[in-house]
């Protein structure tokens, strides 16, 4: 089974998700399974964090 551990970068993640065709991928830390993640999960996760960086910049660049 293709698995990933809980360090593995969201970026790793979608690449192997993307480049195997699945869309859940089994996270697993000391032999156990810790929970699935889905890749509309991890997308959302970018999205969130893409748009919170823009808005950091668009706040630094009025305030400067």
């Amino acid at each position: 089974a293709i698995t990933a551990d809980p360090p593995t970068p969201v970026l790793s993640a979608l690449a192997v998700m993307t480049q195997r065709r699945i869309r859940h991928l089994p996270v697993v830390d000391g032999g156990g399974l810790r929970g699935i993640v889905s890749i509309g999960d991890l997308v959302k996760y970018r999205i969130e964090r893409i748009e919170a960086e823009a808005e950091a910049m668009r706040s630094y660049i009025q305030s400067a």
